[in-house]
């Protein structure tokens, strides 16, 4: 029994005993709650003009955590009747002060039953021309039910009284909802909303304006679970969300507009409060003409929150929609942060426990490009399939051109086969690069879907025009063919290695690419490192190429320790010198 209902007991007994009293005053210095703390509280009994005894309460310097200043109330009860066995409110009003002489009125009727400790209270109150009904309900067994009816409440106004988000400032919108919470004692066992918000607007690290939000929450406690369905519709209204994830040491933001249509999320499931885990039945989200996600995932919720059994099915409708809403946001540190993008992309995942136990991805018609002409990727179009089990599964892949910086190359098409998460390459058709071609020899993916995920890859560079390949660069037109062979390429972890060598044959000579490292390849600061080695370079084909003269002969040189941050130089040893064994004759003559 609550310090008050003490006292209103102890009033009571008192007034039925063979003692005659015409009022009753009993104070308390301090009372403090877990929902709020006080330090001056005055309980009367005294009789009203009809005859009948009233009651009022007064309470001082009321200070919550859920409220964002101290206030004053009093309570006074104007229809009072009372026996050993009950007390009842017909008639009673709330008023609370706050915020120099700013008043809140709250009309209510309560009535208790001193033997079984059942009982009511129902509070009605208007706020800024909203209005709200509560009810609670006591039972003889300590079963409690509480019923919020809410209509047309100024969310501005409430936030300027409730402690309700520190970090964020509500100035517009308004409210009304239906709420029911039930339970047994201090349990909770059962809680339901349907609310709608209509014109929010909020400030702070998230920022909403104009928007209108339906939701429905409905959760029950079965067998110390909770079980739960919630939804939420965005009607209308724009919206900038920082959800607080870190990515490369950013926190990305996304804007959202809603369209026409309705953009739906819903969440169903079970929360386990024993084994800190929530069991994601049913996850869909559906952006019209967009995305729309629909999956399940077990969560198991400690200081870093972990996922298992995951089942996923995307569907991208429209990459150039998606793209600058959902994927640049978390892509801004890298060399993906700003393109150009068009096709759809429909992929499903399946994962048991923590390992992946399939994925199928659909690509259609993908376009890509880069803002600042970099790289690009046209007509792609993909099947890729990977199962757990021990037999083979072939997809496609096919492509009608890509560029990388200057470079266009033709179009390719490609036969795999996977076994697990390991891909391997069947059939091959080489790409076209200018005049000359790629021949692929190996080429394989491993740990797909992991962060243990490798690309190995090696082939020949067929002889391409020196002439074709310098115009395309924008460079001096050198004479010539650059043919070369790669091998031991590998990429896993954003990084990039050479366990063998590239060696391209150039100016009658050989340029060797050894040791190349890039480490963070798809970061926005990049670091190169390699070795380069020039053996018996044609030093006339080279002048050939300018106008400030001829020097004939050969030229050998190293380029040891090259480094490249963010793809400029920063550090190399270089050393140059004629070849032992070179016959041609050494002469510079100047023009």
């Amino acid at each position: 029994m609550t310090a008050i209902a003490r006292l209103l007991l102890l009033l009571v007994i008192f007034q039925s005993s063979a003692f005659a009293f015409e009022e009753i005053h009993l104070q308390l210095d301090s009372l403090e709650t877990t929902f709020f703390n006080t330090k001056n509280i005055v309980l009367s009994l005294e009789p009203q003009q009809s005859s009948q005894p009233g009651l009022s309460l007064q309470i001082s310097n009321i200070h919550s955590p859920y409220i964002k200043q101290n206030f004053d109330a009093s309570f006074d009860c104007v229809d009072l009747i009372y026996t050993v066995e009950r007390i009842n409110c017909g008639q009673g009003v709330l008023k609370i002060v706050y915020a120099e002489q700013e008043q809140i009125e709250i009309d209510f009727t309560f009535w208790i039953n001193i033997l079984d400790k059942s009982g009511q209270l129902t509070l009605a109150t208007t706020l800024k021309n909203g209005n709200v009904i509560a009810d609670f309900q006591l039972d003889a067994d300590s079963n409690w039910q509480a019923d919020i009816d809410a209509s047309g409440l100024e969310l501005a106004f409430i936030s300027t009284v409730l402690e309700l988000f520190k970090e964020y400032s509500i100035i517009d919108g308004k409210a009304s909802l239906k709420a029911h919470m039930g339970g047994s004692e201090d349990k909770f066992e059962n809680i339901s909303l349907d609310a709608n918000f209509t014109q929010l607007g909020i400030e702070g690290e998230s920022v909403l304006d104009s928007v209108d939000i339906h939701t429905q929450m409905d959760m029950k406690m079965v067998d110390d679970n909770w079980s739960f369905i919630t939804t939420l519709s965005l009607l209308a209204g724009e919206m900038y969300i920082q959800p607080g994830l870190n990515i490369m040491g950013e926190e990305p933001g996304f804007y959202i507009e809603v369209p026409a249509e309705s953009i739906d999320f819903r969440l169903a499931g079970n929360w386990r409060p024993d084994m800190n885990m929530i069991e994601l039945q049913d996850l869909y989200y559906s952006h019209p003409a967009v995305m729309q996600l629909q999956g399940s995932v077990r969560l198991a919720l400690a200081e870093e929150i972990s996922y298992s059994d995951l089942t996923l099915h995307a569907v991208i409708e429209d990459l150039g929609s998606s793209y600058p809403t959902y994927v640049q946001p978390i892509l801004m540190q890298t060399n993906f942060s700003d393109l150009e993008l068009s096709g759809a992309i429909d992929l499903s995942l399946d994962y048991e426990g923590t390992e992946l136990n399939q994925i199928e991805l659909f690509v259609d018609d993908l376009f890509l490009e880069d803002v600042e002409s970099r790289f690009g990727l046209y007509g792609l179009n993909s099947h890729l399939a990977l199962h757990s089990e021990s037999e083979a599964v072939q997809s496609t892949l096919r492509w009608d051109g890509m560029s990388f910086y200057r470079l266009d190359f033709g179009p390719g098409n490609i036969l795999f086969e996977s076994m697990g998460k390991d891909v391997s390459v069947l059939e091959w058709r080489d790409v076209s690069i200018l005049d000359g071609g790629l021949i692929i020899e190996e080429f394989a993916l491993r740990n797909l879907a992991s962060s243990d995920f490798e690309l190995e890859l090696g082939g020949t560079l067929t002889p391409i025009s020196m002439e074709a390949l310098t115009q395309a660069l924008g460079w001096t037109i050198f004479p010539g063919k650059l043919s070369g062979e790669i091998s031991g390429l590998k990429y896993t972890k954003n990084n990039l290695s050479l366990e063998g060598d590239i060696a391209f044959k150039l100016f009658g000579g050989q340029l060797n690419i050894q040791e190349l490292q890039v480490d963070n390849l798809f970061s926005a600061y990049s670091v190169l490192t390699t070795d380069i080695k020039i053996d018996e370079l044609d030093l006339e084909q080279l002048t050939d190429v300018f106008t400030f003269g001829k020097i004939e002969g050969s030229l050998n040189g190293r380029m040891d320790k090259l480094r490249l941050e963010n793809w400029q130089p920063s550090y190399f040893e270089m050393e140059f010198s004629t070849p032992e064994k070179d016959d041609k004759p050494h002469r510079i003559s100047q023009k």
